[in-house]
This record gives structure tokens, sequence and C-alpha cells, in this order.
């Protein structure tokens, strides 16, 4: 009997527990600010299936790093031309400089301007045949090659080139070139956004987010709404190099909430990008029960 009595303790005990499962990770790609960047959400599971770790990373495009080809110096005009390293593309070429690469032209048509597919071929390279086909922002629809975008930009392998006939001469990567301090506004010294007296700016904003998310994983973030709060901002220099926490002196401002939880953060993204980690979150807990 004692026996019996034991046995069904641990047994007990054992179903108690619960499963235990490894440590994952997973990332959503996706087309971030409405066009023109990449988001990169990462989620980190443990064991018990909790969060212990979120971040993310939001990628300039190539109009915020294009080197500007006006005859002044100052602006980007029709022509201007960008290499990306993509797995899918330009595969049967034998030239290394093309070959694993998509190229991408700017193009302006009646005052509309879109960065569009630059095609070589055997004579040289050509644009779109119609105006809009082939956009940046469609190709990066595609995981793939929004991961080896992420990739690149984080590797700083992202190029300005010319091009003469079938010939690419590259130029300045975009760390040299880009537009707003660093190619990744998450970043602590990048300077879009910035804290100022009515707004937390965009790395505290994202700060917000993670905190939030990493607390609320399951929340339903699509019935996000915003309310009148006071945010307090404690400065951290690893999250806005260039932020002094006092220069906000906003009395309350429009602050998410989901439920009636209050997040922090007031950027209109925030739904948006938390969706994104959510999804992250999924499939991090997916890599746990199944190997793909």
């Amino acid at each position: 009997m004692r026996k019996t009595i034991v046995v069904l303790l641990i047994a007990l005990a054992v179903i108690s527990c619960g499963p235990s499962y490894k440590e994952a990770t997973a990332t959503k790609y996706h087309i971030a600010h409405q066009g023109g960047y990449i988001g990169e959400a990462t989620v980190t599971v443990n064991a018990k299936q909790e969060v212990v770790s979120a971040s993310y990373s939001e990628w300039q495009g190539p109009s915020g790093w294009a080197e500007n080809n006006s005859e002044d110096g100052k602006s980007l005009v029709d022509g201007a031309v960008v290499r990306v390293p993509d797995p899918t593309a330009n595969t049967g070429s034998s030239d290394p400089q093309i070959k694993g690469y998509m190229f991408y032209i700017y193009m302006v048509n009646n005052g509309v301007d879109v960065w569009g597919q630059y095609t070589p071929g055997d004579n040289g390279f050509s644009r779109p045949t119609r105006h809009f086909d082939r956009d940046w922002a469609g190709m990066m629809s595609n995981p793939i090659r929004a991961a080896a975008y992420a990739k690149a930009a984080r590797e700083d392998k992202l190029v300005n080139v010319t091009i003469e006939g079938t010939k690419v001469i590259v130029g300045k990567p975009a760390s040299q070139t880009v537009h707003y301090g660093k190619m990744d506004k998450s970043d602590p010294k990048a300077t879009y956004m910035g804290l100022n007296a009515s707004s937390i700016g965009y790395r505290y904003n994202v700060k917000a987010l993670l905190d939030f998310f990493k607390a609320h994983p399951t929340a339903d973030y699509a019935s996000a709404k915003t309310v009148s709060a006071k945010i307090q901002i404690t400065e951290d220099k690893t999250i806005d190099a260039n932020a002094k926490a006092a220069d906000y002196t906003a009395e309350a401002d429009k602050v998410w909430a989901v439920a009636d939880a209050v997040s922090g953060a007031t950027y209109s993204d925030f739904p948006h990008y938390a969706l994104e980690l959510q999804e992250a979150y999924k499939d991090a807990l997916a890599a746990q029960l199944v190997d793909f």
C-alpha cells in the first residue's frame, strides 16, 4: 500500500510540473512604419514557455541610406541605385558582383517616387516595365528577402552602386550615407524622432513596448486604446544616448492601454509592433513543439 501511494505521489508530481521544453527564439520580419522600413521582432521563451527576452529593430529602407546623387549632393534624384544581398536574386549570374544580390533604382514619375527592381540583362540593367512593379516594399514582403536585408543592414553590407552597362561599381556602404544617424531606428545613437518636451521619443517608446509585451505576451493588442496618462521617464543612455529625460515636460499624453493595463507607449505603431512581437512569441512556442 505504501509503495502504491509513493508511486501515485511521484506520478502526480510529474503531472503537476507539466512538460519541459527547450529554450526557443523566433523572429518575425515585416514591413514597418507603413512602408519604407523592415521590422525585426524577436522573442525568446524558456523551458517553462515564459518570455525571457524580446527585442525590436527597425531597419531603414533605401530612402534612409542611399547616397544623394543630385548635382549639389544634397538630395536624391531619379537614377540612384543600391545593392542588397538576396539569396533568391540573380542566382544564375556568373558575375560575383551580381550573383546573390538584388538591385533597386530610385524612380520618379509625375512627382511620385518609388524604389523599384533594377534587373541585369545581357547588355545592361533595365527598370520595371511598369513604374510600380516589383517595388522594394513589395519585394520585402518575402521573409527570405527581409531576413537577408536585416542581416546585411546589421553587418553593414548594404551598398550604393553605380552601373556602367553590366559592370557594377561598388560605392559607399549604408553606414556612411545613412540619413538618421543609424540604420536601426532603435539604436541608442540614432537621431530619428528624438525626445522633446511633448514626446518621449522613439527609443523610449520601444522600451515601453518591450517592457509591456514581456509582461503581457498574450494581450489583445488589436483592441488597444489610448488614454490620457502621465508618463515618468528614467534616463538611460543605453536606451537613447542623445536624450535628456528632464526635457520631457508634458503633464499628460495619449498613452496606449490594453484592457486596464497602461503600456507607457505613445507612438501610433504600438498596436502593430506589439502584434508582430506576439507573432514571434507564437512562433517560438511552436518551435518548442516541432522541429521545423
